[in-house]
């Protein structure tokens, strides 16, 4: 009998970090937090984050549910989620972190796999930033709130999505939900166009949050997120890092997949076909399979180059749309069409005009100094390299993870145009806002 004891003891001992569904304090929000832990603390751990919604750590149970035997998983609802304490405190990305370095240290002890979802992968990839040494790897799963939040503003008003932002409370309501990706929408025009606010100021004083954001965790949240500037954070983590996006998300734009994937030097992206924001349970099988495949280490990072050998060509487009072009591309104009895409290219010269052009891992080379002449026209250029100047004239322009190297003014406006940066570098300077060139009273 006392031999019986004394195992039962051991393997209490031996398993007293495993808690399902307890409830713990932290220091950082002084919230009460629900947290779960399940498998054996001897495995390699993971540490899932979810994003904003009220399903919180629910989004994880599939996943739980695939990796409990192979390994000790962590997860919790973040304070103003879930089952966690809902209360007017700061609920930034940068806190939420210094809330995860807790958990880490008090439960896990070990360095571990990272995976965050919208919301979790952009506190997830801030979290790698301030503790590198903590992370073995890091998964991002359609990552919200990491470009500049008039790109957000412009994408989603762009992809038709209907809007139940309340104008009087500024609550929002499961955001893990494709029916309510407005939020961002409606927080950068709120910040943009309705309110001459410093959002900052309002966001560290706890009156102005109770005032302006209703003191909800969900507006304060969301908030935070998008005035968070992740400009020269990705290019500083060299963690071993997969990036997973729905294909058809309308709430982080899959462009946002292509620019982590351009400055992370050891990060891959994978799509999923048909996904959209949730694809951990929209495409359980697909999402669980790679990131079972990161995990074990057994993904291929490929990024599309174009051969020195392949031939070019020229390219006039007039009165289409919907059509995607490769390769060399000596010279290619666009008139009067509409979602026209050069995706994998080279492309020495390029003139738009009356146009929506978006052009993605690719180079603008040109060889005549003006890489692109744009006139009435949107142009959208997403994780692309350019060499040589960019001439505008009544157009929106879309810098999205895009490196510059020219001698001189780099974009000279011939008439009033609108130029977006997202994670920028020109000419050695990191950019992230917005711009209007050619403006004159």
């Amino acid at each position: 009998m006392r031999t019986f004891l004394l195992m039962v003891v051991f393997l209490l001992g031996l398993h007293a970090q495993e808690i399902r569904g307890t409830f713990i304090t932290e220091p950082i929000f002084n919230a009460s937090v629900y947290l779960t832990t399940v498998g054996n603390p001897e495995n390699p751990a993971v540490v899932l984050v979810h994003g904003l919604g009220d399903e919180a750590s629910t989004i994880w149970e599939s996943t739980i549910e695939l990796l409990k035997n192979e390994y000790f998983v962590v997860t919790f609802d973040l304070p103003g989620f879930g089952q966690s304490t809902k209360s007017n405190e700061l609920y930034s990305p940068l806190n939420y972190a210094k809330f995860i370095h807790f958990v880490a240290q008090t439960y896990v002890k070990k360095p571990f796999h990272l995976v965050g979802h919208s919301m979790g992968g952009a506190i997830a990839l801030k979290y790698t930033s301030l503790y590198p040494s903590d992370v073995m790897s890091l998964v991002l799963v359609d990552a919200a709130g990491i470009l500049h939040r008039s790109e957000y503003n412009d994408f989603l008003i762009q992809s038709g999505v209907n809007t139940f932002f309340d104008e009087q409370n500024g609550l929002i309501q499961g955001l893990q939900t494709q029916r309510v990706s407005s939020f961002i929408d409606k927080m950068a025009e709120k910040i943009d166009r309705k309110m001459s606010l410093d959002m900052g100021r309002v966001l560290a004083s706890e009156d102005l949050r109770a005032t302006i954001l209703g003191g909800s965790p969900h507006s304060i949240a969301a908030v935070a997120l998008v005035e968070e500037n992740f400009n020269g954070i990705p290019q500083t983590i060299d963690t071993r890092t997969t990036i997973i996006w729905g294909e058809n998300d309308g709430v982080a734009p899959l462009e946002t997949g292509y620019v982590l994937q351009k400055l992370m030097p050891n990060a891959s992206l994978k799509i999923l076909p048909n996904a959209a924001h949730v694809p951990m349970l929209s495409h359980e099988e697909a999402f669980l399979s790679l990131l079972s495949a990161h995990l074990t280490n057994q993904e291929k990072s490929v990024r599309p180059i174009v051969l020195k050998t392949t031939p070019s060509y020229r390219v006039k487009i007039k009165d289409i749309s919907e059509r995607v072009y490769t390769g060399k591309i000596e010279s290619m104009s666009v008139v009067n069409s509409q979602k026209i895409t050069i995706k994998d290219a080279v492309v020495d010269e390029l003139i738009v005009l009356n146009s929506e052009v978006q052009i993605i891992n690719s180079t603008l080379k040109s060889g005549k100094t003006v890489a692109l002449m744009a006139q009435n026209a949107k142009v959208s250029i997403v994780a692309s390299d350019i060499f040589g100047t960019i001439k505008l004239q009544n157009s929106k322009l879309h810098l999205l993870g895009v490196t510059m190297d020219v001698l001189g003014k780099p974009i000279e406006a011939l008439s009033t145009s609108m130029v977006y940066f997202s994670l920028c570098k020109i000419n050695d300077k990191l950019i992230h806002g917005k711009e209007i060139l050619g403006y004159t009273k």
